[in-house]
Protein backbone atom coordinates (compact mmCIF):
# COMPACT_ATOMS: atom_id res chain seq x y z
CA UNK A 1 0.00 0.00 0.00
CA UNK A 2 2.52 2.42 1.25
CA UNK A 3 4.56 1.26 -2.08
CA UNK A 4 1.72 2.61 -3.92
CA UNK A 5 1.47 5.39 -2.61
CA UNK A 6 4.69 6.38 -2.85
CA UNK A 7 4.28 5.78 -6.68
CA UNK A 8 1.53 7.93 -7.04
CA UNK A 9 2.95 10.53 -5.53
CA UNK A 10 5.93 10.74 -7.68
CA UNK A 11 3.87 10.42 -10.17
CA UNK A 12 1.84 13.14 -9.08
CA UNK A 13 5.00 15.55 -8.79
CA UNK A 14 6.32 14.05 -11.93
CA UNK A 15 3.06 15.67 -13.67
CA UNK A 16 3.23 18.61 -11.83
CA UNK A 17 6.53 19.38 -12.79
CA UNK A 18 5.41 18.87 -16.51
CA UNK A 19 2.84 21.90 -16.23
CA UNK A 20 5.45 23.90 -14.35
CA UNK A 21 8.20 23.36 -16.97
CA UNK A 22 6.05 23.46 -19.79
CA UNK A 23 6.72 25.19 -22.70
CA UNK A 24 5.27 28.95 -23.04
CA UNK A 25 5.10 30.44 -26.26
CA UNK A 26 4.52 34.02 -27.36
CA UNK A 27 3.16 35.01 -30.07
CA UNK A 28 3.48 38.33 -31.73
CA UNK A 29 1.40 39.19 -34.57
CA UNK A 30 -0.62 42.13 -36.77
CA UNK A 31 -3.52 42.85 -37.91
CA UNK A 32 -4.21 42.79 -41.39
CA UNK A 33 -1.32 40.58 -41.95
CA UNK A 34 -2.18 38.00 -44.37
CA UNK A 35 0.70 35.48 -43.08
CA UNK A 36 -0.44 36.23 -39.96
CA UNK A 37 -4.04 35.24 -40.48
CA UNK A 38 -2.66 32.23 -42.22
CA UNK A 39 -1.12 30.88 -39.48
CA UNK A 40 -4.24 31.91 -37.40
CA UNK A 41 -6.22 29.56 -39.49
CA UNK A 42 -3.96 27.05 -39.07
CA UNK A 43 -3.95 27.36 -35.17
CA UNK A 44 -7.89 27.19 -35.38
CA UNK A 45 -8.00 24.22 -37.08
CA UNK A 46 -5.36 22.35 -35.48
CA UNK A 47 -6.59 23.63 -31.95
CA UNK A 48 -3.46 24.86 -31.24
CA UNK A 49 -4.31 27.50 -28.98
CA UNK A 50 -5.98 24.22 -26.47
CA UNK A 51 -3.28 22.77 -26.79
CA UNK A 52 -0.53 24.97 -26.26
CA UNK A 53 0.28 27.61 -23.80
CA UNK A 54 -0.05 30.08 -26.36
CA UNK A 55 0.05 33.97 -25.26
CA UNK A 56 -0.51 36.79 -27.96
CA UNK A 57 0.65 39.91 -29.23
CA UNK A 58 -0.86 42.52 -31.43
CA UNK A 59 1.66 44.95 -32.19
CA UNK A 60 0.68 46.79 -34.86
CA UNK A 61 -2.34 48.80 -32.54
CA UNK A 62 -0.60 47.97 -29.32
CA UNK A 63 2.75 49.96 -28.63
CA UNK A 64 3.20 48.24 -25.42
CA UNK A 65 3.21 45.14 -27.07
CA UNK A 66 5.70 45.97 -29.30
CA UNK A 67 7.92 46.69 -26.54
CA UNK A 68 7.37 43.24 -24.89
CA UNK A 69 8.58 42.16 -28.56
CA UNK A 70 11.44 44.54 -28.47
CA UNK A 71 12.55 43.33 -24.71
CA UNK A 72 11.96 39.53 -25.28
CA UNK A 73 14.43 39.92 -28.50
CA UNK A 74 17.10 41.80 -26.37
CA UNK A 75 17.31 38.95 -24.22
CA UNK A 76 18.84 36.48 -27.15
CA UNK A 77 20.16 39.54 -29.04
CA UNK A 78 18.35 39.86 -31.83
CA UNK A 79 17.61 42.76 -33.19
CA UNK A 80 13.69 43.85 -34.38
CA UNK A 81 14.87 44.71 -37.89
CA UNK A 82 15.86 40.98 -38.42
CA UNK A 83 12.19 39.90 -38.07
CA UNK A 84 8.92 40.02 -39.42
CA UNK A 85 5.50 38.87 -38.11
CA UNK A 86 4.38 36.40 -37.35
CA UNK A 87 6.94 35.65 -34.90
CA UNK A 88 7.23 32.90 -32.00
CA UNK A 89 9.74 32.62 -29.64
CA UNK A 90 9.35 29.61 -27.51
CA UNK A 91 10.29 30.04 -24.08
CA UNK A 92 11.76 27.28 -21.48
CA UNK A 93 12.33 27.69 -17.84
CA UNK A 94 11.81 31.33 -18.21
CA UNK A 95 14.39 31.47 -21.21
CA UNK A 96 13.95 32.08 -24.66
CA UNK A 97 15.21 28.71 -26.39
CA UNK A 98 13.71 28.74 -29.88
CA UNK A 99 12.54 32.26 -32.39
CA UNK A 100 10.59 30.88 -35.39
CA UNK A 101 9.76 33.86 -38.36
CA UNK A 102 6.97 33.34 -40.58
CA UNK A 103 4.03 30.64 -40.76
CA UNK A 104 6.34 28.00 -42.61
CA UNK A 105 8.62 27.78 -39.66
CA UNK A 106 5.88 27.88 -36.64
CA UNK A 107 3.44 25.48 -38.34
CA UNK A 108 6.29 23.23 -39.55
CA UNK A 109 7.30 23.71 -35.43
CA UNK A 110 4.01 21.94 -34.29
CA UNK A 111 3.39 19.86 -37.40
CA UNK A 112 7.47 17.94 -36.91
CA UNK A 113 7.17 18.86 -33.09
CA UNK A 114 10.39 19.94 -31.03
CA UNK A 115 13.44 18.77 -33.27
CA UNK A 116 12.47 21.53 -35.31
CA UNK A 117 12.85 24.18 -32.26
CA UNK A 118 16.27 22.74 -31.95
CA UNK A 119 17.54 23.35 -35.61
CA UNK A 120 16.00 26.87 -35.29
CA UNK A 121 17.52 27.80 -32.33
CA UNK A 122 20.40 29.85 -34.17
CA UNK A 123 19.22 33.16 -34.23
CA UNK A 124 22.51 34.39 -36.05
CA UNK A 125 21.03 32.54 -39.12
CA UNK A 126 17.48 33.42 -38.71
CA UNK A 127 16.03 34.84 -42.02
CA UNK A 128 15.94 38.82 -41.88
CA UNK A 129 13.33 40.76 -43.51
CA UNK A 130 15.01 41.98 -46.24
CA UNK A 131 15.88 38.05 -47.20
CA UNK A 132 12.75 36.39 -46.35
CA UNK A 133 10.48 39.03 -45.90
CA UNK A 134 11.07 39.58 -49.84
CA UNK A 135 7.42 37.98 -50.02
CA UNK A 136 6.36 39.50 -47.02
CA UNK A 137 3.42 42.15 -46.44
CA UNK A 138 5.82 44.62 -44.90
CA UNK A 139 8.49 44.69 -47.44
CA UNK A 140 8.55 48.01 -48.78
CA UNK A 141 9.26 46.50 -52.06
CA UNK A 142 6.30 44.71 -52.15
CA UNK A 143 4.30 47.76 -51.96
CA UNK A 144 6.56 49.90 -53.83
CA UNK A 145 5.59 47.44 -56.95
CA UNK A 146 1.79 48.15 -55.99
CA UNK A 147 2.46 51.54 -55.68
CA UNK A 148 4.25 52.76 -59.18
CA UNK A 149 2.07 51.56 -61.43
CA UNK A 150 -0.68 52.70 -59.69
CA UNK A 151 0.56 56.43 -59.89
CA UNK A 152 1.84 55.68 -63.62
CA UNK A 153 -2.11 55.29 -63.93
CA UNK A 154 -3.09 57.97 -62.09
CA UNK A 155 -0.24 60.60 -63.69
CA UNK A 156 -1.96 59.98 -67.35
CA UNK A 157 -5.46 61.38 -66.89
CA UNK A 158 -6.75 63.21 -68.78
CA UNK A 159 -7.74 65.93 -66.48
CA UNK A 160 -4.20 66.46 -65.95
CA UNK A 161 -3.51 66.81 -69.82
CA UNK A 162 -5.54 69.27 -70.50
CA UNK A 163 -4.96 71.35 -67.28
CA UNK A 164 -1.19 71.71 -68.63
CA UNK A 165 -1.45 71.96 -72.20
CA UNK A 166 -4.27 74.80 -71.18
CA UNK A 167 -1.67 76.64 -69.18
CA UNK A 168 1.28 76.15 -71.33
CA UNK A 169 -1.05 77.69 -74.03
CA UNK A 170 -1.84 80.34 -72.32
CA UNK A 171 1.50 81.28 -70.89
CA UNK A 172 3.29 80.77 -74.25
CA UNK A 173 1.03 83.20 -76.06
CA UNK A 174 1.20 85.90 -73.25
CA UNK A 175 4.52 85.73 -72.95
CA UNK A 176 5.86 85.16 -76.32
CA UNK A 177 9.15 83.28 -74.01
CA UNK A 178 9.74 79.75 -74.06
CA UNK A 179 11.61 79.54 -70.71
CA UNK A 180 9.27 81.36 -69.40
CA UNK A 181 6.29 78.95 -70.22
CA UNK A 182 9.15 76.35 -68.81
CA UNK A 183 9.67 77.53 -65.90
CA UNK A 184 5.89 78.32 -65.49
CA UNK A 185 5.40 74.62 -65.90
CA UNK A 186 7.95 73.72 -63.71
CA UNK A 187 6.09 75.40 -60.46
CA UNK A 188 2.50 74.62 -62.00
CA UNK A 189 3.58 70.96 -61.42
CA UNK A 190 5.48 71.74 -57.83
CA UNK A 191 2.38 73.25 -56.73
CA UNK A 192 0.18 70.01 -57.58
CA UNK A 193 3.08 68.44 -55.79
CA UNK A 194 3.28 69.82 -52.82
CA UNK A 195 -0.98 70.62 -52.86
CA UNK A 196 -1.15 66.15 -52.99
CA UNK A 197 1.38 65.16 -51.03
CA UNK A 198 -0.31 67.30 -48.08
CA UNK A 199 -3.70 66.10 -49.08
CA UNK A 200 -2.16 62.88 -48.85
CA UNK A 201 -0.97 63.19 -45.71
CA UNK A 202 -4.49 64.82 -44.10
CA UNK A 203 -6.20 61.86 -46.05
CA UNK A 204 -4.05 59.00 -44.51
CA UNK A 205 -4.32 60.40 -40.82
CA UNK A 206 -8.27 60.68 -41.56
CA UNK A 207 -8.19 56.75 -42.43
CA UNK A 208 -5.95 55.91 -39.50
CA UNK A 209 -8.42 57.08 -37.07
CA UNK A 210 -10.95 54.24 -38.61
CA UNK A 211 -11.87 51.97 -35.63
CA UNK A 212 -12.83 49.22 -38.25
CA UNK A 213 -10.81 46.01 -38.34
CA UNK A 214 -7.63 45.69 -40.66
CA UNK A 215 -9.77 42.95 -43.23
CA UNK A 216 -13.05 45.17 -42.76
CA UNK A 217 -10.95 48.29 -43.93
CA UNK A 218 -9.38 46.36 -46.69
CA UNK A 219 -12.69 44.94 -48.01
CA UNK A 220 -13.71 48.73 -48.03
CA UNK A 221 -10.83 49.77 -50.05
CA UNK A 222 -10.65 47.33 -52.31
CA UNK A 223 -14.56 48.09 -53.26
CA UNK A 224 -13.90 51.60 -53.83
CA UNK A 225 -10.76 50.75 -55.90
CA UNK A 226 -13.09 47.89 -58.37
CA UNK A 227 -15.76 50.44 -58.27
CA UNK A 228 -13.46 53.23 -59.69
CA UNK A 229 -12.24 50.63 -62.27
CA UNK A 230 -15.45 49.90 -63.10
CA UNK A 231 -16.61 53.59 -63.49
CA UNK A 232 -13.48 54.12 -66.25
CA UNK A 233 -14.14 50.87 -67.86
CA UNK A 234 -17.90 52.53 -68.46
CA UNK A 235 -16.18 55.28 -69.82
CA UNK A 236 -14.36 53.94 -72.43
CA UNK A 237 -17.45 51.88 -73.63
CA UNK A 238 -20.36 54.70 -72.67
CA UNK A 239 -18.12 57.92 -72.70
CA UNK A 240 -20.06 60.89 -70.37
CA UNK A 241 -22.98 59.05 -70.15
CA UNK A 242 -25.00 59.29 -66.66
CA UNK A 243 -21.32 60.83 -65.07
CA UNK A 244 -17.58 61.00 -66.18
CA UNK A 245 -14.70 60.25 -64.31
CA UNK A 246 -13.27 63.61 -65.25
CA UNK A 247 -13.35 67.06 -63.82
CA UNK A 248 -17.15 67.90 -63.93
CA UNK A 249 -18.73 69.79 -66.63
CA UNK A 250 -20.07 72.48 -64.52
CA UNK A 251 -16.75 73.38 -62.51
CA UNK A 252 -14.55 73.75 -66.18
CA UNK A 253 -15.41 77.35 -67.13
CA UNK A 254 -14.11 78.27 -63.30
CA UNK A 255 -10.84 76.00 -63.86
CA UNK A 256 -10.47 77.89 -67.69
CA UNK A 257 -10.93 81.02 -66.57
CA UNK A 258 -8.54 80.46 -63.56
CA UNK A 259 -5.74 78.86 -65.63
CA UNK A 260 -6.18 81.87 -69.03
CA UNK A 261 -5.62 84.48 -65.94
CA UNK A 262 -2.21 83.40 -64.94
CA UNK A 263 0.49 85.87 -66.33
CA UNK A 264 3.66 84.88 -64.41
CA UNK A 265 5.64 81.39 -62.93
CA UNK A 266 4.82 82.18 -59.58
CA UNK A 267 1.05 83.16 -60.67
CA UNK A 268 1.15 79.43 -62.43
CA UNK A 269 2.44 78.25 -58.63
CA UNK A 270 -0.54 79.66 -56.99
CA UNK A 271 -3.28 78.87 -59.54
CA UNK A 272 -1.71 75.10 -58.89
CA UNK A 273 -2.81 74.99 -55.49
CA UNK A 274 -6.40 76.03 -56.49
CA UNK A 275 -6.43 73.64 -59.60
CA UNK A 276 -5.06 70.63 -57.88
CA UNK A 277 -8.78 70.66 -55.98
CA UNK A 278 -10.71 70.95 -59.04
CA UNK A 279 -8.75 67.85 -60.22
CA UNK A 280 -9.61 65.47 -57.42
CA UNK A 281 -12.44 63.98 -58.89
CA UNK A 282 -10.56 62.70 -62.01
CA UNK A 283 -7.62 62.01 -60.03
CA UNK A 284 -8.30 61.03 -56.26
CA UNK A 285 -9.65 57.89 -57.17
CA UNK A 286 -6.09 55.58 -57.23
CA UNK A 287 -4.64 58.18 -54.54
CA UNK A 288 -7.31 57.31 -51.87
CA UNK A 289 -7.03 53.21 -52.61
CA UNK A 290 -3.30 53.35 -51.94
CA UNK A 291 -3.52 55.74 -49.13
CA UNK A 292 -6.51 53.01 -47.57
CA UNK A 293 -3.78 50.16 -48.57
CA UNK A 294 -0.89 52.01 -46.48
CA UNK A 295 -3.15 53.04 -43.91
CA UNK A 296 -4.22 49.26 -43.46
CA UNK A 297 -0.83 48.34 -42.93
CA UNK A 298 0.16 51.43 -40.23
CA UNK A 299 -1.64 53.67 -38.43
CA UNK A 300 1.53 55.83 -37.83
CA UNK A 301 3.22 57.59 -41.41
CA UNK A 302 6.97 57.32 -40.69
CA UNK A 303 9.66 58.49 -42.78
CA UNK A 304 9.20 55.38 -44.97
CA UNK A 305 5.44 56.41 -45.21
CA UNK A 306 6.50 59.99 -45.84
CA UNK A 307 8.47 58.05 -49.11
CA UNK A 308 5.80 56.80 -50.56
CA UNK A 309 3.85 59.40 -51.05
CA UNK A 310 6.50 61.63 -52.22
CA UNK A 311 7.00 58.76 -54.93
CA UNK A 312 3.60 58.91 -56.01
CA UNK A 313 3.59 62.00 -56.34
CA UNK A 314 6.61 62.34 -57.69
CA UNK A 315 5.35 60.17 -60.37
CA UNK A 316 2.07 62.03 -60.80
CA UNK A 317 3.46 65.06 -62.30
CA UNK A 318 5.97 63.20 -64.25
CA UNK A 319 3.90 63.65 -67.87
CA UNK A 320 3.30 66.97 -66.59
CA UNK A 321 7.16 67.96 -66.58
CA UNK A 322 7.46 66.00 -69.90
CA UNK A 323 4.27 67.97 -71.26
CA UNK A 324 6.31 71.52 -70.26
CA UNK A 325 9.88 70.38 -71.83
CA UNK A 326 8.45 69.18 -75.28
CA UNK A 327 6.08 72.25 -75.64
CA UNK A 328 8.59 74.76 -74.01
CA UNK A 329 11.63 73.20 -76.00
CA UNK A 330 9.12 73.62 -79.67
CA UNK A 331 9.90 69.68 -79.88
CA UNK A 332 5.69 69.66 -79.62
CA UNK A 333 2.97 72.15 -80.01
CA UNK A 334 0.26 72.20 -77.66
CA UNK A 335 -2.48 71.52 -80.67
CA UNK A 336 -0.26 68.20 -81.40
CA UNK A 337 -0.76 66.81 -77.70
CA UNK A 338 -3.97 67.64 -77.64
CA UNK A 339 -5.33 65.76 -80.33
CA UNK A 340 -2.89 63.09 -79.02
CA UNK A 341 -4.76 63.15 -75.67
CA UNK A 342 -8.42 63.34 -77.50
CA UNK A 343 -7.68 60.77 -79.56
CA UNK A 344 -6.16 58.27 -76.68
CA UNK A 345 -8.77 59.63 -73.80
CA UNK A 346 -11.10 56.79 -73.78
CA UNK A 347 -7.98 54.33 -74.09
CA UNK A 348 -6.97 56.11 -71.13
CA UNK A 349 -9.89 55.45 -69.21
CA UNK A 350 -9.94 51.89 -69.98
CA UNK A 351 -6.42 51.26 -68.88
CA UNK A 352 -6.89 52.69 -65.78
CA UNK A 353 -10.29 51.04 -65.11
CA UNK A 354 -8.25 47.34 -65.70
CA UNK A 355 -6.09 48.57 -63.25
CA UNK A 356 -8.06 49.56 -60.54
CA UNK A 357 -10.06 46.72 -60.63
CA UNK A 358 -6.66 44.39 -60.21
CA UNK A 359 -5.63 46.79 -57.37
CA UNK A 360 -9.35 45.98 -55.68
CA UNK A 361 -9.30 42.53 -56.51
CA UNK A 362 -5.55 42.24 -55.02
CA UNK A 363 -6.21 44.14 -52.16
CA UNK A 364 -9.09 41.55 -50.75
CA UNK A 365 -7.54 38.67 -51.71
CA UNK A 366 -4.66 39.46 -49.93
CA UNK A 367 -7.10 39.08 -46.72
CA UNK A 368 -7.07 35.85 -47.46
CA UNK A 369 -4.58 34.34 -49.20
Amino acid sequence: MLKKLSLLLLGGMYLLGGVLLADEYHYFYGEGCSYCAKTQRYFETNHIEDTYKITKYEIRNHPENLQILKDKLAQINLPITETKIPLMLVEKENKIQTSLIGPTEIINYFEKGEELGEATNQTGTQPTLADSGKNSEQSPWKFIGILIPTALGDSINPCAFAVMLLLLSTILSKSKSRKRTIFSGVLFSLAIFLSYFLMGIGVFKLLATSTAETSIFKWIIGVIGIVIGLANIKDYFWYGKVFLMEVPHQWRPTMMKLIQGVLSPIGAFGIGILVSLFLLPCSSGPYIVILGLLSAQSNELNLLGMGYLALYNVIFILPMLAITFLVGTGKSSVEKLAKLKNKNTKLIHLGVGILMLILGVYIISSIYF
